[in-house]
């Protein structure tokens, strides 16, 4: 029996591989839902019509039967399957594309260079700390929210990133105060845009169309307060076990350094090695076979991709940290970002702000850790990430 969710450091991989070692399946001893640890499995699953998300099963579970936290949370994309889902996805595709995440790439750039400015003129500092803001910039920048916003927007944000697991009474408390806040502040913004339209995306969203159908007011605030939750702790977290990463391998870190053609290899690598968020909640809602085994509608699955994208026999030397591994043709698919119509819709987004963060970190210069990189603390909201990662430029 495992306990996933709140395996956070260093010994999730080993666990995981412990796990993977007894069978395909393990069971989580937290919420008692069947792991899947292959590679083919998760994927197939992923794809699979008769696995879908959670919905609000976890807010039945913690007793969330009512309020404004349950009702914007309802309204997600996350938390919606079949036409509802596909409408929805397929209007903040238009808007939300791969051409408008590329156009913030030289702000992401500048806006990361920034960050790291006082740890290159002081010559040490903690990397974690420095960059914890640059994904909220740069998603605040993407929807069109004032500069002088970012700091309040990261707080609601992490009070509300909690919501996609197990909560507290006081993360509940505080998650519902925080989406009262977040929701009255985008109203106001989206009608602001709605009679004044910038370049941002929620003009884009407002004016997104597919087969005559758009998006309602209430559906853009609820949208663009999804896409700004879901994607900062997951990237800010990432960010941390990236620079970690990075920092406990400097030969690959130099050869990086020495080809910065292999920066994007290099982001999904640390991806892969070491991820923020190491499953993806499914539920059956009917009938279906995992790993071999018959399971009844409503069981509760965790894809763990983590396990998969380690699996010995699908990736060559899966402990090994390679910066080039996926310049190769036949690198199997990374599967961190989930597969099939839940497909992560922020993945290019929190691709590029990595790219830019980790091209900053190259820019500063050899680094070297302060104390035992191995001694590492750990935290966990939505994604598990180091707590420090602090260096002195070499």
């Amino acid at each position: 029996m495992l306990d996933i969710q709140t395996t956070i450091g260093d010994d999730l991989h080993a666990v995981l591989r412990e796990a993977a070692a007894q069978g395909p399946t393990a069971i989580d001893g937290n919420s008692g839902a069947v792991v899947v640890l292959r590679h083919a499995e998760v994927e197939r699953l992923a794809h699979n019509r008769r696995l879908a998300g959670v919905g609000l099963t976890l807010f039945d579970f913690m007793g969330i039967d009512d309020g404004p936290l349950r009702d914007w949370y309802g309204r997600l994309m996350f938390t919606n399957e079949g036409e509802h889902h596909h409408r929805l996805r397929s209007l903040v595709s238009r808007a939300f594309t791969p051409r408008a995440v590329e156009r913030l790439r030289i702000d992401a750039a500048t806006q990361a260079k920034a960050a790291l400015a006082p740890i290159a003129e002081a010559g040490r500092g903690d990397l974690v700390a420095a960059l914890a803001l640059l994904p909220m910039r740069v998603m605040c920048r993407l929807i069109g929210v004032p500069e002088a916003d970012v700091p309040v927007f990261a707080a609601w944000a992490d009070a509300l990133s909690p919501i996609f697991g197990f909560m507290t009474p006081e993360q509940i408390e505080d998650a519902n105060d925080a989406v009262e806040r977040l929701l009255a502040y985008f109203a106001d913004l989206v009608a602001q845009r709605a009679d004044d339209p910038a370049s941002d995306l929620i003009t884009a969203l407002l004016a997104a169309e597919v087969d005559g159908s758009r998006l309602t007011h209430d559906e853009v605030v609820a949208m663009v307060a999804n896409l700004l939750v879901g994607g900062h702790d997951t990237t800010a977290s990432q960010l941390g076990c990236t620079v970690l990463t990075l920092v406990r391998h400097p030969e690959e870190t130099a050869r990086l350094r020495g080809q910065r053609s292999l920066v994007a290899s290099a982001v999904n690598e640390t991806i892969r090695y070491d991820p923020a968020i190491a499953f993806v909640p499914r539920t059956a809602t009917e009938p279906t076979v995992v790993a071999g085994s018959a399971v009844d509608a409503g069981a509760l699955f965790l894809l763990c991709t983590a396990a998969a994208n380690r699996e010995v026999g699908v990736w060559r030397e899966p402990e090994r940290f390679d910066v080039s591994r996926f310049t190769e043709p036949d690198a199997p698919r990374l599967l961190t970002f989930g597969a099939g119509p839940h497909y992560c819709l922020g993945a290019a987004l929190a691709r590029m702000t990595l790219e830019e963060a980790v091209a900053a970190v190259l820019d500063l210069g050899p680094l070297e850790p302060v104390g035992d990189p191995a001694d590492v603390s750990w935290r966990l909201v939505l994604g598990r990430s180091p707590e420090h990662v602090l260096v002195d430029i070499g």
